[in-house]
């Protein structure tokens, strides 16, 4: 039966909820909002773009003067020597044996293409994280889209085996009335009964699906488990939608992945900079001062002596063994393979919102061919409830008809959800929000 494709949507079996008065009552509105909210996924990629935040601030930072000190005491337990002709002995002891210094060094880059390129490679980064931290979201909107539209169709699924479920009740009552009276056979008796029993196995599997969805939907919005939720919503609302949908255009430039791609062939482009940064000359300025000391015995009272100096340093780099080269060569190749990776997502992308806007005209095409077969299922129960009220029908044909209009409703529900999911997909490939 095509119950069975319900059970393509969840995983495994779940435990039944508890409803009650606090049940938590959700709309669509409600049920996005609190995922873009709550979601704990969600929450993890903000943190991911804060952290790099603090990446690119640092990189700023290294621009800036940095001041450091230095405490030193030494104990020349054997103080050196100086050796002359001069002293006695050819040598003369140096120094004292207490020595103290204080050093303060105040250094600024001046000029370093590296620096400056390090900032930018950093701001790419926290692109990338921004375009990360949106891909999470647009991918969350998809699922809670298609977990809460899942559970409309699981519910309503779920009623229409009900409904068929009493149909069939009322149909076993009847006849067993009749075979009570002599007007039915025994035969008729059983494949009434029959029937009603092979309906009950499907009610649970219905159910259960529909209590692992709610399951799914309750971790997308980091709700506990044990919360007892329900949806607010039916596919009626939808069929105008999809009566008068209209291809749209596959415009990719939003899609999260593409501009991933194309940030990471930034990102390389960039490397190669900063990798021809240096072959470039690094000027960069110091200025330190120093207090020294030196007694025999171990005092910090006798005189101290003032040093200060002021440095400008240009580092030119004039042979690194081909290092750069090679390094640069390897940043190409991988400039292309990014390149390649590049066009080969738009395709696929190309390739994936094509698909989703095909099933959305197979389920608009379908959509009138299902609703006709619903209501031509009705009538011919409705002809052989009649017909074997009247004893020119048979019980199979009963049966038949029932079976039929229960699977009609549910191709209706599976086409109505197909063309959501469909569109939800297609809106996270083209990224929109």
């Amino acid at each position: 039966m095509a119950i069975m494709g319900l059970a393509l949507l969840v995983a495994s079996p779940a435990n039944s909820q508890n409803k009650g008065s606090d049940t938590l009552k959700l709309t669509l509105e409600q049920t996005l909002e609190l995922a873009l909210n709550d979601n704990l996924t969600l929450q993890a990629a903000n943190m991911s773009v804060e952290r790099v935040d603090y990446s690119l601030k640092e990189n700023w930072y290294a621009l800036l003067p940095s001041l450091s000190s230095t405490a030193q005491y030494t104990n020349n337990i054997m103080k050196p020597v100086f050796f002359s002709s001069f002293f006695p002995g050819g040598k003369m002891e140096v120094g004292s044996t207490n020595s103290y210094s204080v050093a303060n060094t105040l250094q600024l880059p001046i000029f370093s293409m590296a620096l400056y390129k390090n900032i930018q490679l950093s701001e790419l980064e926290l692109k990338a994280t921004l375009e990360s931290a949106r891909s999470s979201k647009l991918d969350l909107v998809m699922q809670v889209k298609n977990t809460f539209y899942g559970i409309v169709m699981l519910k309503q699924s779920y009623d229409v085996l009900m409904q068929s479920y009493r149909n069939t009740k009322e149909s076993a009552d009847n006849i067993s009335m009749k075979f009570s009276q002599g007007q039915a056979s025994e035969y008729d008796k059983i494949r009434s009964e029959v029937a009603l029993r092979n309906l009950s196995p499907s009610i649970t599997q219905a159910k259960n699906a529909l209590d692992l969805a709610k399951m799914q939907l309750k971790v997308l919005l980091s709700l506990r488990i044990d919360t007892p939720i329900d949806v607010v919503g039916n596919f009626e609302k939808y069929e105008n939608d999809i009566i008068n949908y209209s291809q749209a255009d596959i415009d990719l430039n939003g899609n999260s992945s593409l501009r991933s791609a194309e940030i990471q062939v930034e990102k390389m482009n960039k490397t190669l900079e900063l990798i021809n940064a240096q072959r470039l000359p690094v000027l960069a300025g110091a200025l330190s001062h120093s207090l020294q000391m030196q007694s025999e015995n171990f005092t910090l009272n006798k005189t101290w002596s003032n040093s200060m100096s002021a440095v400008i340093s240009l580092q030119i780099p004039i042979f690194n063994k081909f290092s750069i080269n090679m390094k640069q060569k390897q940043s190409q190749v991988s400039l292309k393979q990014l390149e390649i990776q590049r066009d080969l997502t738009r395709e696929n992308l190309t390739l994936a919102a094509q698909n989703s806007l095909n099933e959305m005209i197979r389920a608009k095409e379908q959509l009138e061919s299902d609703k006709e077969a619903v209501k031509q299922a009705q009538k011919g129960y409705e002809i052989a409830k009649v017909r074997y009220a009247t004893g020119s029908g048979t019980i199979l044909e009963l049966n038949d008809t029932e079976i039929a209009l229960t699977n009609s409703r549910l191709n209706l529900n599976q086409t109505i959800y197909n063309f959501l999911k469909a569109r939800n997909e297609f809106e996270k490939t083209i990224g929109k929000e």
